[in-house]
């Protein structure tokens, strides 16, 4: 990791031009979960779950009535609620029966397992997406410092140039060729700033920040994605269904509908109403007490609609759950083929004996005998600019790697590196 240091301390300029101060990957997904908007949003959903499965335990309250005389004609009395006079209670209590209150009590505890994967699925893509565009912003703003430092170099050299230009001592064409490569060198540059605002827009939304966010990771998270564990499409296939969210939201709605098809059908199952009463002079006897039941007749609403349309969600279910199985088996295959692609280029420049280990020297000394003129300003350039390709190519290389390694964490919901 010898040239994550060098390009550490290339970053010292960029952070001035980019933003306030670093962050640490750790640092950067503390604030993450503490004030991301939506993941905040979110909960409530999880809450408004938890309220319904609360009052899916209640009872129906119990329906208490009055009835008192308002006149007695023969005795010409208002209100007559004495012992001559009349008086009537009645309390109804609601049954459900056929286990509608089991059933509906099942299905909102359900429901509350579905809202938290809901929120876990949504904390998975954002938190991929944090991971994204950190390394996006850093490995770029190594570019971008590798590049000031060409671009420097080459203006101090136009400066030199254009004096002896104006002297007569160096030919014009050599002005306009170094000219050309500065040109490109910032136009690099500015193609990779554009890049770091566009990712930079994203990772100010995802921590809610007013400002750039600077990523300053440590050591051992540049290093995390260099260990090399056992990957196999069972393997990660066995991960993947054990804990990503999305997986088992679609089995867990497949089991809320099975619940919503009990439900709807114990509520075809009339309900019943039992009660008491008290009636002082109204009944065929004095203070007559009465017991009441009653229930309604299923001659034609039998819930039959509810019924049918719980059925035909729950076979939709069951089919997006196979869709669901199939499209996770695909995207693990296509995951596992991204990252043998991207880290066989990893190794190849992060070799002890690669070329790119030596960049930095060779530039130097390129540097050095152009000035003392060993070497014509043709050979000059054409590193320069091979130098430029080979900086962006790499870091793009390394970018690439921990994208890959990342998706590998996004499609098992698995920490696997």
């Amino acid at each position: 990791m010898r040239y994550h240091i060098t390009g550490f301390l290339f970053l010292v300029t960029v952070f001035r031009a980019f933003g306030q101060g670093g962050y640490t990957l750790a640092e950067a997904e503390s604030k993450f979960l503490n004030d991301n908007l939506l993941l905040l949003a979110e909960q409530y959903n999880v809450e408004a779950a938890g309220a319904w499965a609360i009052q899916a335990k209640l009872w129906d309250n119990p329906y208490f009535s009055a009835e008192l005389n308002a006149l007695n004609p023969q005795e010409n009395r208002v209100l007559d609620v004495g012992k001559a006079g009349q008086k009537g209670f009645a309390i109804e209590q609601l049954i459900h029966l056929g286990g509608q209150k089991k059933n509906e009590v099942n299905l909102a505890r359900s429901n509350v397992k579905l809202a938290e994967l809901q929120f876990n699925d949504l904390l998975r893509n954002l938190k991929y997406q944090l991971r994204f565009s950190y390394f996006s912003i850093y490995y770029d703003m190594v570019s971008v410092a590798a590049l000031d430092n060409q671009i420097s170099n080459v203006d101090s050299l136009l400066a030199a140039y254009e004096v002896q230009v104006n002297k007569g001592n160096i030919a014009l064409k050599d002005m306009v060729r170094l000219r050309s490569l500065y040109l490109g060198l910032k136009n690099d540059r500015t193609m990779l700033a554009y890049d770091i605002i566009e990712q930079q827009s994203i990772l100010r939304l995802l921590l809610d920040s007013g400002t750039d966010v600077v990523p300053n990771p440590t050591t051992a998270e540049l290093q995390i994605y260099e260990q090399r564990p056992a990957l196999g499409v069972d393997v990660l296939a066995e991960a993947a269904s054990a804990n990503r969210p999305d997986f088992l939201y679609a089995s867990q709605h497949v089991e809320s509908n099975q619940w919503n098809v009990k439900w709807q059908k114990s509520l075809a199952i009339p309900d019943l109403t039992l009660g008491a009463s008290y009636d002082q002079r109204g009944g065929a006897f004095q203070n007559q007490v009465n017991l009441t039941l009653g229930l309604p007749l299923p001659l034609w609403n039998r819930n039959q609609g509810h019924i049918k349309l719980a059925e035909a969600e729950l076979a939709q279910s069951q089919k997006l759950y196979e869709l669901q199985s199939s499209k996770l088996q695909n995207e693990i295959i296509t995951a596992l083929q991204k990252y043998d692609e991207a880290s066989a280029n990893y190794q190849y420049i992060s070799s002890p004996n690669s070329d790119f280990n030596n960049f930095d020297r060779v530039y130097a000394g390129v540097l050095a005998n152009f000035q003392k003129r060993n070497i014509s300003l043709i050979e000059f350039t054409d590193f320069m600019e091979s130098y430029q390709q080979s900086i962006i190519q790499s870091n793009n290389i390394r970018k690439d790697f921990a994208g890959a390694c990342e998706r590998i964490n996004y499609t098992t919901s698995t920490p696997v590196f």
